[in-house]
């Protein structure tokens, strides 16, 4: 890396610009005639970033959705440039390969602990790695040098190393790369099962900075670059290629405002008025997924059928809203999870449902803003049984319309938000006993150990927030990008300049400080492990035994 002075850095640092890059732009494009308009779409990452755009101004580069012909794209690109986005664009073929037969059918079963539903198949492989390198090619386009590059998820896990040879062939030295993982990653014992293991792995290594949800993930990340790759690392670093990558958590939130701001409005207060009159007189539990096999919904029926088993007097008293937002229903283990889903919610209603009581409401489909609001608000309870999820923020979005009831949150331990999220339950979604005795207990518990399990979540949703997630991984991405470069500024210790510099000393005594973690010694996470080999020890019995030398 080009050194340059820290007075250069901080001005580079402060003019920066910020390009943002997923594999999905967060608009979809409509054509009337000749022109085109677009329309903001929603989604998990569409709503972290749209905090963080309040904060600061950034340009969005991603995939548009399909191909369009050279006339329509040069349309298309104004219209979005002037709406501070970038296209990428991908032949149809590629897009479906890529998307759905590897990040989808490879790297998303892997990292939520599914390998048997893997299906790796070579011209996938192929095409993962076209669309990465599309993406490179099109973001050469559009940086310029000292530019932040903030790459997201899985999709994109070879674009580090590809941009970052793009950019070093042109010169451009100074751009700061980060990559963030929105999904869990693996345990090394899993992941090394993946046929392109060191190459996914070496494709992010290419990064200045890599982002993580939760320790734990961040620890599996490491695990993996030791194992397989052979590296040193550390608890937040890993060498690679003469190079340290810093690795971090940041655990990222929701915009709170967005649901206070919505629980005020009429078209909010109607409904929840609504729904309060047709729930009078019961407990409401509420669920909100993807209909995925990672999102535990059969857990969570099974659950709620052994609670009502075991606690008739809440039969007729208890119901469960569980809107369940349709996924891939194309691919055929979602198909199956789709019938043994309504297997069960057939099964439980007809065993304890009566004509004036439903024990389950199931709503496979999406909902309006203003109805999930409504929902979260009028319920008791969040249920939340996901066998294996990045973060879940539906649980961030249940404590932020529950201002006025003091809904408790029962939570998985396989969700990273479990890790963030102090009062809520926290549940092995797999041990059926243990949710319905959670599910008992949170109807039972009282009103001021409610209030004060929500005062503690609510004051961490409401302060780490989607914009603080995004501003913290972007200052820790400077910070990181600057002290790298004046590193870079010291001078290299060869064992020439070491020769030079000791022969030369030849007045008085000559004093020899020497590191030891790093140094003398592999650094180590156990310290007792980090001892000098017995070459290093000889060598410095050498040394010390030379005349007018001391060696500390």
């Amino acid at each position: 890396m080009a050194s340059t002075s820290s007075s250069d850095n901080a001005q580079s640092s402060d003019t920066a610009h910020l390009i943002v890059v997923s594999n999905r732009l967060p608009v979809t494009l409509a054509q009337n005639g000749s022109e085109w308009s677009f329309k903001l779409s929603s989604g998990g990452l569409v709503s972290a970033l749209s905090g963080l755009k309040r904060e600061m101004s950034f340009t969005w580069v991603g995939w548009p959705g399909k191909d369009f012909g050279t006339s329509d794209r040069v349309k298309i690109d104004n219209l979005l440039r002037e709406n501070s986005c970038g296209a990428v664009y991908l032949d149809d073929e590629t897009a479906e390969l890529y998307y759905n037969g590897f990040a989808n059918s490879i790297l998303w079963p892997l990292f939520h602990y599914h390998p048997g539903e893997m299906i790796f198949e070579e011209a996938a492989w192929d095409a993962y790695q076209r669309a990465n390198r599309a993406f490179a090619e099109a973001l050469l386009d559009m940086v310029k040098d000292g530019d932040l590059v903030w790459i997201q998820d899985y999709h994109l896990m070879l674009l580090p190393r590809m941009l970052r040879g793009l950019l070093d062939a042109r010169g451009l030295t100074g751009v700061k790369i980060g990559w963030f993982l929105h999904t869990p990653f693996p345990s090394s014992e899993l992941y090394r099962i993946l046929p392109v293991r060191r190459s996914i792995l070496e494709g992010v290594l290419a990064a200045d900075l890599l982002g993580f949800h939760t320790y734990d993930y961040a620890r599996h990340f490491l695990s993996s670059c030791t194992r397989i790759l052979g590296l040193a690392t550390a608890p937040t670093s890993v060498e690679a290629e003469g190079r340290t990558v810093h690795v971090g958590t940041f655990p990222i939130g929701i915009d709170p405002g967005k649901f206070a701001e919505a629980l005020q409005t009429d078209t909010v207060q109607r409904r929840l008025s609504e729904l309060e009159r047709r729930f009078d007189g019961a407990r409401v539990v509420v669920g909100v997924d993807r209909l995925d096999y990672i999102k535990g919904v059969p857990q969570k029926f099974l659950a709620f059928e052994h609670f009502l088993s075991e606690h008739p007097e809440h039969v007729g008293h208890v119901v469960l809203v569980q809107v369940a937002v349709p996924s891939r229903g194309d691919v055929e283990e979602y198909r199956q999870l789709i019938a043994s889903v309504n297997e069960l919610v057939g099964r439980i209603n007809g065993r304890f449902g009566t004509v004036e009581y439903t024990p389950i409401h199931f709503l496979h489909k999406s909902v309006a803003f203003d109805e999930l609001v409504s929902l979260y608000a009028v319920s008791d309870v969040c249920l939340i049984t996901s066998t294996r999820d990045g973060m879940n923020l539906v649980s961030y979005e249940y404590v932020a319309s529950q201002q006025a009831r003091h809904g408790v949150l029962v939570l998985s331990e396989f969700a990273g938000a479990a890790q963030s999220l102090n009062g809520a339950l926290i549940v092995n979604s797999w041990n059926i006993e243990e949710v319905s005795d959670a599910l008992h207990q949170a109807l039972a518990m009282a009103p001021a150990q409610r209030e004060a399990n929500f005062n503690l979540l609510y004051k961490y949703v409401n302060t780490h927030t989607a914009a603080y997630w995004g501003v913290s991984f972007i200052n820790e991405l400077k910070r990181v990008s600057q002290a790298a470069d004046e590193l870079a500024q010291l001078p290299q210790l060869t064992a020439q300049v070491a020769q030079t510099a000791f022969g030369a000393a030849t007045q008085g005594l000559r004093v020899l400080m020497l590191d030891y973690d790093g140094t003398l010694s592999a650094t180590r996470t156990i310290p007792d492990f980090a001892r000098p080999s017995p070459q290093t020890l000889r060598t410095l019995r050498r040394l010390a035994e030379l005349p007018r030398t001391l060696v500390y």
